[in-house]
């Protein structure tokens, strides 16, 4: 897998900005904010954690895991509900001689769920499930009180007569996640919806295990490509039926997350 970096340099930057953000959150969380509906999954898994860079210390540096177990992903006319956890996992590096830090993509396992029981009526052979995938751009802002993370994604639609090239965005034109725990500010018809900021669920055992809720209502969404054997023949009845471009203010994500961070010299 090629992991996506992105650099900061400077002593201000030396704590990694996704455990600084916790950090500030634990202390800003609003002691009525909702419980996370989900249990506590039983066991984090840290396996697609990026190599360190070179110079990187294995004790100034994270691997984050955040799991969504539930939420909704609504976009053009699916609504998806999101029932199977959801893995995203990042690094936040730091250079204890340099203090230059970094934040690496490591990966995001998603499973594919159903969005259509039959394109023609047939709950079988033609049924559609839509898995989430990466598209290439990765970002955690280091400024703001919330966590914010800026991800680019693809839904890969899975059918045997759209075949296996059929997504809803590309790398070149994806979906861009603007995910927030704060408060979203959306163009109509949309209105701000606002997430719950990460804080603790759970001390005992360690490591710690914080939820939080981030959302996004403010992004759009592309239209169909590579439909039918990658020829894009039926991007047009794919778009029909999924409302696809869908504008900017028209598309809503929700999600209930637990995140784990292990330095990596606990790995």
């Amino acid at each position: 897998m090629k992991f996506t970096r992105f650099r900061r340099r400077g002593l201000r930057l030396a704590v990694p900005a996704v455990f600084g953000a916790a950090l500030l959150a634990f202390g800003m969380a609003s002691p009525a904010a909702a419980d996370n509906p989900d249990p506590i999954p039983a066991s984090f898994d840290f396996s697609d954690c990026p190599p360190l860079p070179a110079g990187a210390s294995p004790f100034y540096s994270r691997c984050q895991v955040a799991v969504v177990t539930s939420g909704t992903f609504q976009v053009g006319n699916f609504d998806q509900e999101i029932e199977e956890p959801i893995r995203l996992t990042y690094a936040s590096t730091l250079n204890a001689e340099t203090f230059e830090s970094e934040i690496i993509f490591g990966g995001l396992d998603a499973p594919k769920m159903l969005v259509q029981p039959g394109l023609f009526g047939d709950p079988l052979l033609s049924a559609v499930y839509a898995k989430v995938e990466y598209a290439g751009s990765f970002e955690i802002p280091a400024a703001g009180s919330h966590l914010a993370i800026n991800m680019a994604v693809k839904v890969r639609l899975i059918n045997p007569f759209l075949g296996s090239n059929c997504t809803v965005g590309t790398n070149s034109n994806p979906i861009m996640l603007n995910l927030t725990t704060g408060t979203t500010d959306p163009p109509a018809p949309n209105t701000p919806i606002t997430g719950e900021d990460p804080r603790i669920a759970r001390s005992d055992p360690p490591p710690s295990v914080l939820q939080a809720q981030s959302v996004d209502n403010s992004f759009s969404v592309p239209g169909a490509k590579g439909c039918v054997f990658g020829g894009g023949v039926a991007d047009w009845l794919v778009n029909q039926i999924g409302g696809f471009p869908a504008a900017a203010g028209t598309n809503t994500t929700v999600q209930n997350e637990y995140i784990v961070s292990k330095q990596y010299s606990q790995l």
